[in-house]
């Protein structure tokens, strides 16, 4: 009896897991399509602003010498009115030129605001927020380039949305393909999601690399805080209100780390920033949130499970080996592991080279996210950032015009 009650409760856990997972990465992009089809989605009011307002790029850097003067030649470049744009640079005890190199421009547009000591990206940008003339945030990243009328698209679809109180462009991840980093292809598929969820306001983290929100909405970051671009949109939305939209022709672009162990560091950081982030806003997981609730459940919260989900799924499928059906699939398991793991050697090879480089990178994804769920729990996550080799030197001549469409290139 204790034996069928055990094999009852892994039939039950195997599935759910597994289910819950088939949900989180395919069923849940499927409801949202259904939904904004039966749906309509808010009208935007009006078009571009008879008079811009003022707007104040922040950008963080801590030893950006490799990128920071084409970088900001790259803002210094966009097309808005040059007397409401200022960008602000923020140097978080950088060691190198960083601070030089900023400076050197000689541009009035651009002011430095360098701190000594290093106290992480939430610091800096909270001290940046208070520098800032601007009634519209902007904020990026330093190895980030915008196509020129990226702010422009930004100012534009937060003056047609009076709801909105932040909105999140349209970032291309250029990613080495050859050397078995899928970071573009996996972003192509969460822009899809975000552009699904952007139909109910209901975006809900930004990246980095492109978003503005109303600078008397934002909401200060904690000190210790480590994923700062999905807590800023998601801080303002449960203090402040208001909803989250995707701008797909405001243009950004960025080339991922070279190698997936590169990608790895990164998502270990950005697996112990999920779950801080989740210890402050989980009250936007309330059932009257409505599609927010909805949307932070089914896209973060269970892919966040999802290396615990595994983990329990692999183990409920072997307490259920006499079972004909759970061999096969333990089988498939096994076989989607060793694929991964053997991406290295069959990359070139035909038919189960793109598949086997697709394993690696779920497999890196999960035990990445795993590892940071440790480096938090145990207090050994910091709120620093570094820099990771990546693929080309010039990244601003990639940019194309407003006219292209980088995602389709």
């Amino acid at each position: 009896m204790m034996r069928e009650s055990l094999n009852s409760l892994a039939v039950v856990t195997l599935i759910s897991s597994l289910g819950l997972l088939l949900y989180s990465y395919a069923l849940y992009p499927a409801l949202l399509w259904v939904l904004t089809k039966l749906t309509s989605s808010p009208v935007p009011q009006g078009g571009q602003p008879d008079d811009w307002p003022h707007v104040s790029i922040l950008l963080s850097a801590y030893n950006e010498e490799r990128v920071i003067s084409e970088r900001i030649t790259n803002l210094l470049e966009i097309d808005y009115p040059i007397d409401k744009l200022e960008i602000l640079v923020g140097s978080d005890g950088s060691t190198d030129r960083t601070c030089d190199l900023v400076n050197a421009h000689g541009s009035r547009r651009v002011r430095l605001v360098p701190f000594e000591c290093r106290r992480g990206k939430a610091s800096v940008i909270n001290d940046l927020v208070t520098h800032a003339r601007g009634a519209i945030l902007v904020l990026t990243d330093a190895n980030t380039f915008f196509a020129p009328d990226a702010v422009g698209k930004l100012v534009t679809a937060l003056t047609r949305h009076p709801s909105a109180s932040a909105v999140v462009g349209r970032l291309e991840l250029r990613s080495a393909v050859h050397t078995g980093n899928l970071d573009g292809l996996y972003w192509r598929y969460e822009t899809w999601i975000k552009r699904l969820e952007s139909h109910f306001g209901a975006v809900l983290g930004a990246n980095g690399a492109i978003y503005a929100v109303r600078r008397e909405r934002y909401w200060p970051l904690p000190s210790a805080a480590v994923v700062d671009d999905l807590l800023v949109p998601m801080l303002i939305r449960l203090h402040r209100g208001g909803r989250v939209f995707f701008v797909s022709d405001a243009h950004a672009y960025e080339t991922s780390p070279v190698e997936v162990r590169h990608e790895f560091r990164r998502r270990i950081r950005i697996g112990a920033g999920d779950l801080q982030a989740l210890t402050w806003t989980w009250p936007l997981l309330l059932p009257w949130k409505g599609m927010v609730a909805l949307a932070y459940f089914s896209h973060k919260v269970l892919r966040w499970a999802g290396p615990l989900l595994l983990l329990i799924a692999f183990l409920a499928n072997v307490w259920l080996l006499a079972h004909p059906l759970c061999r096969w699939l333990l089988a498939a398991q096994v076989g989607f592991y060793s694929l991964g793991l053997l991406a290295t050697r069959l990359r070139v090879a035909p038919v189960v080279g793109l598949p086997a480089a697709a394993a690696r990178y779920f497999i890196v994804l999960n035990v990445g996210l795993l590892l940071g769920f440790l480096r938090f729990v145990v207090g050994a996550q910091r709120p620093f950032w570094g820099t990771v080799p990546r693929e080309g030197g010039s990244t601003h001549a990639a940019i194309p015009s407003a006219a292209g469409d980088i995602e389709g290139t």
